[in-house]
């Protein structure tokens, strides 16, 4: 059992356009005696769009109001007593939250209000209460999601690094197709000629790969994808790898430059030199309701066993 009592809440600004939805958080956490602690990006909306917050912020996360949006007095520092974040709106706002919570070790409860959800447990005003109440009596299931590891050259030419919870792709910016070189342990898998090729964990093979035609595996498989975008050689199809395996892309020099991006942002990248894929040593925890069920999911939200004729 895993309860929690104070929680982050995570949101895109826009999420402010659904009033009643917060106004109902809030009045249902009190209900509950949960505590929030709400994050600068959603805070600052909030207190713009005229909703009174229960509780301020801890010191150290106060936020300084001048004209236009409120900007912050000193950097912004999670409470120790938080436990879990709640990420309000669809999987890319999940995916955003993965940045606040790895590093401190934080669980993830998705609560969708975006068109699709792969990654949320519950959405829509009706579920606050089941959700909220889950998590306060400790009726939650966390799952461990495996991340990439991407560490690729800056534009400055410094090294960077950073965390996928779905992908990372190289993708073509003019009209002619990239020359990729995907090597695995260091041995050349293959040469694409492509718009662009992914790597995914199996979260992300319900994400980009599957609309590259990838195969959709279930979480605890310990694979990555490596899935070409629009190839053009047609006897080249999506491979596994083992999760273990250290994956290099690189791009031919003279090629056009290309974009990097890690679940759907695109990176400060120099444009050259190899990009270099492990499995990260820290894990995403993904709460779940109790009874989640990966396959009812699948069915659910890609709609199987519906006739598209009806």
């Amino acid at each position: 059992m895993h309860s929690f009592r104070k929680i982050l809440v995570y949101g895109r600004p826009s999420v402010v356009q659904n009033r009643h939805a917060l106004a109902q958080l809030i009045h249902t956490a009190e209900a509950l005696d949960l505590e929030l602690e709400w994050h600068p990006t959603l805070r600052g909306a909030v207190e713009e769009a005229g909703m009174q917050l229960p509780d301020p912020f801890p010191s150290g996360n106060r936020l300084h109001q001048g004209p236009g949006k409120p900007t912050r007095e000193e950097p912004y520092t999670v409470s120790e007593s938080c436990g879990l974040v709640l990420a309000l709106g669809g999987d890319g706002t999940l995916l955003d939250a993965v940045q606040i919570a790895v590093p401190r070790g934080l669980p993830v409860f998705g609560f969708h209000f975006g068109r699709l959800g792969f990654l949320s447990s519950a959405g829509g005003v009706e579920d606050f209460e089941v959700a909220l109440g889950a998590i306060r009596s400790g009726n939650l299931i966390l799952e461990s999601r495996s991340l990439l590891h991407c560490i690729f050259e800056s534009e400055s030419g410094e090294p960077n690094e950073i965390l996928a919870l779905n992908e990372v792709g190289l993708q073509r910016q003019g009209a002619g197709l990239m020359g990729i070189s995907c090597r695995v342990n260091g041995e050349l898998l293959n040469h694409y000629q492509a718009d662009g090729l992914l790597v995914s964990t199996p979260t992300g093979s319900t994400a980009y790969s599957m609309s590259c035609g990838g195969p959709i595996v279930l979480p605890q498989s310990q694979v990555w994808l490596v899935t070409p975008v629009a190839g053009h050689q047609l006897g080249i199809r999506p491979v596994l790898v083992p999760d273990r395996s250290e994956v290099v892309l690189e791009v031919d020099s003279n090629e056009e430059e290309g974009v990097l991006y890690a679940d759907g942002k695109r990176l400060n990248w120099s444009g050259q030199g190899p990009v270099v894929l492990s499995r990260a040593g820290v894990e995403l925890h993904l709460a779940r309701l109790g009874g989640f069920s990966h396959f009812q999911n699948l069915k659910s939200k890609l709609h199987w066993g519906r006739d598209a004729r009806s």
